[in-house]
Parts: C-alpha cells; structure tokens; sequence
C-alpha cells in the first residue's frame, strides 16, 4: 500500500518550491558531490540503513519561527518503501540515437513515407499573411481612434515617435504602418495557398545543427534562426504526406533531449518551440469556447489507456517505468489544418479529450520522483545570453479511443555507475531537525504584514536526480525526503493563491540531511 502510494505522489514532488534566501548553511551550500557519495558508503553507527527507516510511521510536531511569522502543524504518514536497500547511482544524458529514431517512427507511423518539416517551416502560406493583415488593420483602426478620442496620449506617441527618429507626425507613422500591409498584400498574392509536402521528402534522419547551419545559406532559414541556440544537438522533424503525424527528435547539451510524435483527425501538432517543459496537469485543462475535433472522443478506461501505453513501451523496448500519474482531461491543441482547410486557416486550436498518463523511471521497484525539479540556469557572458536547461525524465502518453494522440519522452537518463550499493543515510531524527530548522527559513514572506502557516500530512522516501551546481550533463541518483502538505499565506483581507499551493513543501537529501533547491537541481 505504501508503494502505491509513493507513486501516485511521485510527480507532485516536481513541484517543489524552490529556496527563499537562507543563511549560509551545510545544509543549504557547499553540496560536494564527491563529499555526498562518501557520506553514502559510510557504515558507522551514526547512519541509518533502510530497515531502520521503515520503522517510523509517523511524524507530529509543532514548530515555527516568530519573526519570521511562519507557523508548522505536522501531522503526516511516514511512507518508506518496502525494499531491502536503496543505492546510490551516476547517471548522464541519453542522448537518442539513429536506432531510437527509427524504432519511434516504425511503431507510431508504420512505413509511411516521411517529409522534411525543417524545409517548410518557414513557407508563409496565404492564410497566416491573411491573419496578419487583419491584426495589422485592426491596429491602425484602434490607434487613429485612440489619437482622436485621447489628445493627451496622442501627444506623449508623438513625442515618443519623435525622440526615435521614428516619424515627424502621426500621420506618417499610420502611413508607415498602411506600407507594412500594401508589402505583406504583395506577398499574399505570391504565397502559396496550400504546402506540398511531398515536394519535401525525408529518409527520417537525425541531422546534426552544426552541419546544417554551416551548409544553409539563406541567414533567415531554419537552420540559423531554429537551431542557432543548439549547435551542438541534432534533430529530426518530420510529417507524414497528409500532414496528420509528425516526429520531431531533439539532442542538445544544453536544452536537453526529447522525442515527440502526435497526430490527429485534421492535422500535425505546431511545436512552437524546442523547449518541452511538462507542466503540472492541472494546468493542462481547455477552457471553454473551443472546437473538437468531429468524431474524437475518449470513452475508454484508465485500465485500458494504461494498457495502451505499456505495449508501446514494450514495443518501444522502454523498461523500468511506472505510471506515476494520471487524468482523464480535454486539453488544448495548436493544429495546423492549413492543407485539411484547403487553405482558408493555417492553424487552429482545439480542445481534445483524451486520458494523460506520465510514466517515471522505476529502480528496484523505487520510482526516480525527481523533487529537484526543474534544473535551469540564466546568465550572461562576455555580453552573450546564456541559458541552460535540464528538466526531468518522464515519458508522457495522451490517449483517446482512437489509440495513442502523443507520445513524449523528456531528459532520458542513462545509468553509468552504481557508487553505493547500500546507502548509508541520517537517521529520521536528524531530518526531522533539518526540517524544524529549515522549513520556517524556507517559507518565510519578505512582506511584513503577510504569515505563512504550513501543514504537513506526508513525509515520503524517494529517488531524485541531484548535480553538481554547473554541470549539465551528468548526476546522480539519490534518496530524498519529500514533506508533503499546504501552504497559506494569509494577512489582514488577503489571500495570495501563487504563494499558497499543495504540494511539496521541502525535500531533503537523506544521506547529508541538504536542502533539494528545485530550481537550481541541487
């Protein structure tokens, strides 16, 4: 029961709020992951093993901080698993090869003929020009009123226009606007109405960027203006001939690695952007007003969408995985039907309903529920932008009863080493220290006047993938207390619903007793 449990819980914990500003502490910095995995092979009696953790089955306390107007109620099960051991693991990136490539396109699409979306990615079809003239005369209607009904706006636009060299008077800067319509006018008459794909075949192969980019010569082509963040990946983008499947494969050091196949009645899925974040699904829903697909449904049971998805996964030769999370939901869906309308729309948005399963990796029976969340870092060097993301591993089906819609396959990681077979870990009564001590640090609000009360109701026992604070490409695997729970912040007539949430409160590393910091991964 308390496995089942554990996964049920284990996507909650991606969404762990990330650490306020906290003293300098052993337990927040100085994360040496040689130092860590040290700690996990130690044998003295100052550590515990799993068998002494299965003891404790519940946790209670009250605690708090006064001037930092935060209170704690814990009351909470204690959920360890029921193995013999946890360990301890390296693990890097899984970058997808050719062989994985093929194996995805062969069970999703058979030996359908494929063509190459990198090549009409940037084709501008009649119909978006269409929309973007509209928009644009839209503008010009609701400014030239604006400057009619508002003299005092109309003047400080003047004077903005004027400061940029952008125009002497509002007429001229209308006039400048009407010139972008009368040029995009001219490309409408010359853009093509409907795309050929088949004009673009592809062999489904995984392109290197770096090669691309060098060989492409237009500046404003796919490659330079798609790629050009992720030279060091490769990628695959492909449709079917009628433009109602689609496979996109992405390898990059430093945006991760992901495979992606949807499909529909009308049309492929629009990417929009190689960045794949999974969302919490309750963020997932369709709001009202938008069309289905006609003939779409989902009548099928969990039972049998779950069935679905594992003969994928054994086709596929994916082992090792669980559902760790499930909801039957309509969500919304960026199609393009450009070809499916004969050109009258380029993409439209649809509510389709279908059952969302996420599986996580499973080892010896223990789910990788990955508490750290979200690695990202922001920066800027020598005047260059710099970002950087590794998300966590989790492959995600949406199923209807006309089978699987979408398949996605984030961050896959590869297991290099096993560093400790039998993790030596902290005792409960020095987490539950830790978590006295650093949950009030945590949860404390910079306003004066607002309070924080949070409540515990679970404490579970998990996998998580931790790295060291730079290093984007390899990790380990380690077990992690996850305190689950609510959190309010509340003052005199106010409520704020972004800092209050269900969920993970704090997640602590339980061989050192560390705070898990969900933004930073460590």
């Amino acid at each position: 029961m308390k496995q089942e449990r554990i996964l049920a819980a284990a996507l909650a914990m991606l969404m762990l709020a990330g650490c306020a500003e906290n003293p300098d502490s052993d337990i927040i910095v100085h994360k040496d992951m040689e130092k860590l995995i040290s700690a996990a092979q130690q044998t003295d009696n100052s550590k515990a093993d799993i068998s002494d953790l299965q003891q404790h089955e519940r946790y209670t306390a009250e605690f708090g901080n006064e001037s930092l107007r935060v209170t704690v109620h814990a009351n909470a099960e204690v959920e360890v698993p029921e193995i013999d051991r946890l360990s301890m693991y390296r693990v890097q990136q899984h970058r997808f090869t050719q062989e994985d490539c093929d194996r995805v396109r062969a069970y999703f699409m058979g030996d359908a003929p494929v063509c190459d979306l990198t090549e009409t990615k940037n084709i501008v079809p009649r119909a978006r020009i269409a929309h973007n003239i509209e928009l644009a005369r839209e503008d010009i209607a609701q400014e030239r009123a604006r400057f009619d009904s508002d003299p005092e706006y109309a003047a400080q636009f003047l004077k903005v226009l004027q400061d940029n060299g952008e125009a002497d008077s509002l007429e001229e800067y209308l006039a400048q606007m009407q010139a972008e319509i009368d040029r995009d006018q001219e490309r409408y008459e010359s853009a093509p109405v409907t795309i050929d794909y088949t004009a673009y075949p592809s062999e489904g192969k995984l392109e290197r960027n770096a090669d691309r980019i060098a060989a492409e010569k237009d500046q404003n082509g796919f490659w330079h203006q798609y790629c050009q963040d992720i030279t060091d990946g490769d990628t695959l983008w492909v449709c079917t001939e009628d433009a109602k499947a689609m496979l996109h494969v992405q390898n990059s050091d430093d945006f991760s690695n992901v495979i992606w196949f949807s499909r529909s009645p009308v049309g492929f899925t629009d990417l929009g952007s190689y960045i794949i974040e999974l969302r919490n699904l309750s963020e997932l829903r369709a709001e009202g007003g938008l069309d289905t697909i006609e003939g779409e449904t989902c009548t099928l049971s969990q039972a049998d969408a779950e069935q679905k998805a594992e003969e994928a996964l054994q086709a596929l030769g994916i082992t090792d995985f669980v559902c760790c999370e499930s909801a039957a939901l309509s969500y919304p869906d960026s199609v393009n039907v450009l070809n499916e309308t004969d050109g009258a729309e380029d993409f439209h948005t649809y509510a389709r309903p279908c059952w969302i399963l996420r599986y996580c990796r499973s080892i010896s029976g223990m789910p990788i529920a990955q508490p750290s969340g979200t690695k990202q870092s922001e920066h800027t060097e020598k005047e260059n932008y710099i970002e950087k993301l590794w998300p966590p591993e989790m492959i995600e089906f949406r199923i209807n009863d006309s089978g699987i819609i979408q398949f996605q396959w984030n961050a896959p990681l590869e297991i290099t080493e096993t560093v400790a077979e039998n993790t030596a870990m902290k005792p409960f009564d020095e987490i539950k220290a830790n978590a006295e001590t650093m949950l009030p640090m945590i949860a404390a609000n910079e306003i004066p006047e607002l309070s924080t009360e949070i409540s515990i109701d679970r404490v579970t026992l998990s996998y998580s993938r931790i790295s060291e604070k730079d290093d984007f490409g390899k990790g380990l695997i380690v077990p992690v207390w996850g305190f689950y729970g609510s959190k309010k912040v509340t003052g005199e007539d106010y409520y704020d619903e972004h800092l209050s949430f269900d969920g993970v409160q704090l997640a602590l590393n339980a061989i050192d007793g560390s705070v898990i910091d969900a933004e930073l991964g460590y």
